[in-house]
């Protein structure tokens, strides 16, 4: 990252005394400024100065402000947990709003490599809250802290919408045990959705001036949340997506190829389709699929494009 110049320096500090700390992690002045609003508005005074000293570490805004934005909810972040994306938010609300069309009362959904638990939050409160569908879901993460936090999510969640938050539950498991299904106890699921890790280790290790991920991400994130490439695919495909008879599934990703990947494990399989999202910066974001004959098909709504 280049260094900060002097002159942006004094520019920062006629406007206020804490903008020069929020410098090094923002690639503009109109950035930190923004920021610097967010701190001050969401923070008692006392804590503004070892706020902005924090970022100027490059930790990530959501770890000090201890939440993120998500569609309509506040999601808690804390330390050794991915913070949400908007990304993420974009493709979980236009995934709401397709299945909010079908009308179905029983909608069962499975989230894997759940973290904070925003995914399987937002999808509750999107069907059950605002489309007062009866839909039931179940999350889990191999992390203890993505556990623990995704609990506390569900539980600030349950003070604000108390009659759609018993819909959800979060547990602790495994995606690549045999007994996978077992530990999350449920025989059928509709829906299978994942935000799994999908960066390549060689990837990963990139510098920034390479394309490689943020300083921010690196230093503080956890690695086993961004580290990962086929094998998620694999196993979310061969251990919930087969062994559950799912109708459809929504993955995250990054990258072309594993979407591909996806779609040659299925390709073979008639009842399938499989389709890719792109989000609104149009970058590949997701592998879709689902069987034709279910009332899933309405995923297809949200393909960029589907494979033939």
């Amino acid at each position: 990252m280049p260094r900060v110049s002097g002159k942006l320096v004094k520019q920062a500090a006629r406007v206020s005394p804490l903008l020069p700390y929020l410098l090094r992690a923002n690639p503009s002045l109109a950035q930190a400024q923004q920021e610097l609003k967010w701190i001050q508005a969401e923070l008692p005074k006392h804590q503004w100065k070892n706020a902005v000293k924090r970022r100027n570490a490059y930790e990530p805004l959501q770890y000090i402000l201890e939440s993120q934005p998500f569609g309509s909810l506040d999601i808690i972040c804390e330390k050794g947990v991915l913070i949400p994306r908007w990304e993420t938010e974009e493709w979980c609300l236009k995934l709401s709003s397709v299945l909010s069309i079908l009308g179905k009362k029983n909608l069962s959904i499975l989230d894997s490599c759940t973290g904070t638990g925003c995914i399987p939050l937002l999808l509750n409160y999107e069907l059950n809250q605002l489309a007062n569908l009866n839909s039931h879901i179940r999350a889990f993460d191999i992390s203890s802290d993505a556990y623990r936090l995704s609990k506390r999510n569900h539980q600030a969640y349950s003070s604000l919408h108390p009659s759609s938050a018993t819909n959800i539950k979060f547990i602790q498991a495994n995606l690549f045990s045999e007994s996978i299904v077992s530990h999350v106890g449920i025989q059928c699921a509709d829906l299978i959705t994942s935000n799994p890790p999908y960066i390549p280790a060689h990837h990963y290790h990139k510098s920034v001036g390479l394309d490689g991920i943020s300083r921010s991400v690196r230093e503080y994130e956890p690695a086993e949340a961004l580290i990962g490439h086929m094998e998620f695919y694999e196993a979310l495909i061969n251990n919930l997506v087969k062994p559950l008879s799912a109708s459809g599934f929504v993955f995250e990703l990054g990258y072309q190829e594993q979407a591909d990947y996806v779609y040659r494990m299925l390709k073979d399989t008639e009842e399938w389709r499989v389709g890719v999202l792109k989000d609104s910066a149009s970058n590949i974001r997701c592998v879709l699929g689902w069987k034709s004959n279910s009332p899933m098909r309405v995923l297809g709504q949200l393909c960029s494009s589907i494979y033939s």
